[in-house]
């Protein structure tokens, strides 16, 4: 019998396992740190989420008789992200109907239920309890939301503002509010896990919910999100003119119609933020905050007022870091970049055109050699849909530990650039099985799993048929980018432009 122990990352872990070897009359055999490890001795065995990857921690199980969370609760845990990781891995393993042993947990208990509860009440999302969102010159529940709830500057207090309020009562009651949050409707709707799914229970474990009445306890917002400005240094070919200023000034040269809005500091909340006290998270992105001049200075005023000890996050395309911005960010003590990877090498460089694969990883390299954290965010689309698992692959490899969130491009099932429509089905099923087989694919980052499954399920259809008229709009648009761009799509993805000959487009 192999039994392998799931611990915290402290030293009780392994008196734990030290302690049920000596009832059981077995031998504890130690830590588990290499993902090729293969046991051979019948005993226990441990390890954590730190030590291996949950996907590579899944790898193992299928070499041992059970599965077992160690006996400590949550509050013995270094940080909550370790214990939800956890947990969201033993869900996995149940649903691989591995044997598994961890519901018994203090703490477990709590998360099931409201991972339930988030299930069973479509409406309910923490960002209204906890954050403020400010987007296009208002505020939003959210950025996938392009519906305002208030202007940045009118918001008075947070706490008691009627709009906010009237959002809340509705999310409580269970009452859908599609003006605002049809985004993750449709991803729920698809089968997905969404984006207030996966963040609310993310946060109920960090602020220790029990009740809803929890919720409404908060004075002050614990989060801001910022997109002070369009203003970026790369042209994604998914993007719009409204989030990149270099696309704004491309799309007027070659006469592509701009979106009707554009990120902007006017009246931004950002300037506002007087109040560190409550404060535990702040999420920058744009545009590009690394050239963002309202980046530098809004670091530069944490650091006066000494307040550089909550998490600081930042969305980046990782082409550009000053030395003025990594000195500036050597006073933070939590700060995670999120890098964008679209495709390995130059297929990355071509849907994520001006940006450079490999100068990319070095700058990610060097932000954690200065003892950063690096997470990873990847968009699916018609141009990448094909090409994933490289992209999964290379994370494995490079980025063992970081965490991904993925995203669609495109609005809706018949947007050009939603990855629903690839004239090469087969293809798409192979990206997606190999992406299963990755360790990245287990790694609990926002709906990696749902969106991977949910895509393979798409093209697995037997009535699955190519939009013709969506793909010709498609090649017609890409074929615009290219001539702007002297770049030619064969070059890059040769079985995208081989589909054209094939479809006679």
């Amino acid at each position: 019998m192999k039994i392998l122990y799931i611990g915290n990352v402290t030293e009780d872990t392994d008196r734990l396992v030290e302690k049920y070897a000596r009832q059981n009359k077995v031998l504890n055999l130690g830590l588990i740190q290499d993902p090729l490890f293969v046991p051979t001795q019948n005993g226990y065995y441990h390890t954590t989420v730190v030590d291996l990857s949950p996907g590579q921690i899944i790898n193992l199980s299928k070499y041992f008789t059970s599965v077992k969370l160690l006996d400590q609760p949550k509050k013995n845990h270094t940080n909550y992200k370790i214990f939800v990781t956890t947990i969201r891995m033993f869900c996995d393993l149940e649903n691989l109907n591995v044997n598994v042993e961890y519901k018994q947990v203090d703490g477990v208990e709590n998360f099931l239920k409201w991972k339930n509860f988030l299930q069973t009440n479509k409406s309910f999302c923490y960002f209204p309890f906890a954050a403020v969102v400010d987007n296009i010159g208002s505020t939003t529940i959210c950025a996938k939301s392009s519906t305002p709830i208030v202007p940045s500057n009118e918001i008075g207090d947070w706490r008691t503002n009627k709009e906010y309020n009237f959002i809340r009562q509705k999310m409580i009651a269970g009452e859908l509010i599609p003006d605002h949050c049809s985004s993750c409707y449709q991803r729920e709707n698809d089968g997905e896990e969404s984006t207030r799914q996966f963040e609310t229970l993310e946060w109920i474990e960090r602020m220790d919910i029990k009740t809803i009445d929890d919720f409404s306890r908060q004075s002050s917002p614990l989060y801001y999100e910022f997109r002070p400005s369009n203003k970026c240094n790369i042209r994604c070919r998914m993007c719009v003119t409204g989030y990149s200023s270099a696309i704004e000034k491309e799309f007027k040269k070659i006469d592509l119609a701009p979106t009707p809005w554009k990120l902007t500091n006017s009246g931004s909340y950002i300037n506002k933020i007087e109040d560190f006290d409550n404060l535990q998270k702040i999420y920058f992105a744009g545009g590009e905050p690394t050239v963002m001049p309202e980046f530098y200075e809004f670091l530069k005023k944490c650091i006066d007022k000494g307040k550089t000890d909550f998490s600081l996050y930042v969305g980046t395309n990782g082409e550009y870091f000053s030395n003025k911005l990594l000195n500036l960010l050597d006073h933070f003590t939590n700060v995670c970049f999120a890098f964008s990877f679209d495709g390995f090498e130059k297929i990355n460089d071509y849907i994520r055109w001006d940006s450079h694969f490999y100068n990319i990883v070095q700058n990610s390299r060097k932000l954690r050699e200065r003892g950063h954290t690096i997470s990873l965010q990847t968009v699916f689309s018609t141009w990448s849909v094909s090409r994933i698992h490289e992209i999964f692959e290379f994370y494995d490899k490079e980025f063992p530990n970081s965490g991904l969130l993925v995203q669609v491009a495109g609005e809706s099932y018949n947007d050009l650039k939603m990855p629903y429509n690839h004239p090469c089905p087969e293809l798409v099923i192979e990206s997606m099985r190999r992406c299963q087989k990755t360790n990245i694919y287990y790694q609990n980052g926002r709906s990696i799993k749902t969106l991977v499954d949910s895509i393979l399920n798409h093209y697995l259809n037997p009535n699955y048929k190519v939009n013709l008229k969506v793909l010709k709009e498609f090649y017609e648009f890409n074929d615009k980018l290219d001539k702007s761009r002297n770049s030619r799509l064969e070059d890059y993805i040769p079985e995208l432009a081989e589909a054209r000959k094939r479809y006679n487009l």
